[in-house]
């Protein structure tokens, strides 16, 4: 028996499907198509060569358009997760950046960006995914662009598009929510909002921070100093961490609940939270869920051509990191719940989705998705 396309996956498609005109539905799935068949090389003209049978100029046109559609595509995906979030009664989300290393001359976007490795010459995203169910789900994700390369009045710092993203969470995600950050994020026009929203948030926070103690300013690697009552929790049957808490002042944010976490003689970590009644054992539980976002930035680099862009324009990129995102999800929703990893999870969308079929929507009137 041929193979067909699942009703989840079509379920999800016509999400955005509905957004778009006939002619930039075939280029839609032309090139979601191309980034989650294609294995190596995922440029515009081996995509639109190898899928499509046709030159590259329309695809590519398709990617470096308007921003309009691009916005409509990430509009229709933050609905997808919205629809499924509002059943459940809490949903986990992080937010982080990552860096896509690149070389050449007039690429727009480009700059210096801190990463894992170091300083990285390359385009950086801010992303977020949440956690829904079991599974974690792309929400959204923002490219940065270095002030130098924007036009005047149009730079958003990384703090600026993470705010964005808050707004979005806030107007279409009516659940409760636990928000995780590293140190990066973890400042007061990231964390008022949330507490406005009555969420909560476990974030880290860097070890020359300055906080207040009964009206006292110090440090908060201070603290780390001197006898003080630590709980141990283990991680995993290898590790285990001393946990010990204490109730801090953050200046322009307000009371928090401070962690001071040691996983061997030179690991020590701070993190807070809003939660004021949050045990250890629950904070390490949470707070080691944010390395998904870790996870979530290898596998569409590895997988997805996330990080393989063949585009000079800065919306093009966008483009691509938008369709990186859908192709993400339409993968993690179709899998089944025993496939852990995503190699498993596209192997196995390979295997039992048809893109042919898939392509083949494109040919069926627009109002059928209306």
């Amino acid at each position: 028996m041929g193979k067909i396309i699942p009703k989840k996956t079509t379920s999800a498609l016509k999400h955005f499907l509905s957004v778009l005109t006939k002619p930039q539905i075939k280029h839609f799935l032309v090139y979601l198509v191309g980034l989650i068949w294609l294995i190596k090389f995922h440029s515009t003209r081996e995509i639109a060569g190898q899928v499509a049978k046709t030159l590259p100029d329309n695809l590519q046109r398709f990617l470096n358009g308007s921003a309009k559609k691009q916005l409509r595509l990430q509009e229709a995906n933050e609905n997808l997760l919205a629809h499924r979030a509002n059943k459940l009664p809490e949903v986990v989300t992080a937010i982080d950046d990552t860096t896509c290393p690149r070389e050449g001359k007039e690429i727009e976007g480009l700059g210096i960006h801190h990463s894992a490795d170091g300083l990285v010459k390359g385009q950086c995203a801010v992303t977020c995914v949440l956690k829904m169910g079991g599974e974690w789900l792309a929400w959204a994700v923002g490219g940065y662009c270095p002030k130098s390369s924007c036009p005047k009045g149009e730079f958003k710092s990384k703090i600026q598009l993470a705010q964005d993203i808050l707004q979005d969470l806030r107007q279409k995600i009516r659940t409760s929510m636990i928000v995780l950050m590293d140190s990066w994020y973890t400042c007061a026009p990231i964390l008022i909002p949330i507490i406005e929203a009555g969420w909560t948030f476990v974030a880290a926070i860097k070890c020359n921070r300055i906080l207040e103690i009964n009206g006292r300013k110090t440090v908060v690697r201070h603290l780390a100093k001197g006898p003080r009552t630590y709980k141990t929790v283990r991680l995993s049957k290898k590790r285990k961490l001393k946990v010990a808490k204490r109730i801090v002042h953050l200046p322009k944010v307000g009371t928090v609940l401070l962690f001071i976490t040691k996983g061997g003689a030179k690991e020590t970590r701070f993190l807070i939270t809003n939660n004021l009644q949050m045990s250890e054992s629950e904070m390490v539980m949470l707070y080691s869920q944010r390395f998904r976002i870790e996870i979530f930035h290898k596998d569409i680099k590895q997988h997805l051509a996330f990080g393989h862009v063949f585009m000079r324009s800065w919306q093009g990129v966008q483009t691509h990191w938008t369709l990186v995102m859908i192709a993400y999800n339409l993968i993690t929703l179709s899998a089944p719940k025993h496939l852990k990893g995503f190699r498993q999870r596209i192997r196995h969308f390979r295997s039992t989705v048809s893109y042919h079929q898939l392509l083949g929507l494109s040919k069926i009137s627009t109002r059928r998705f209306k």
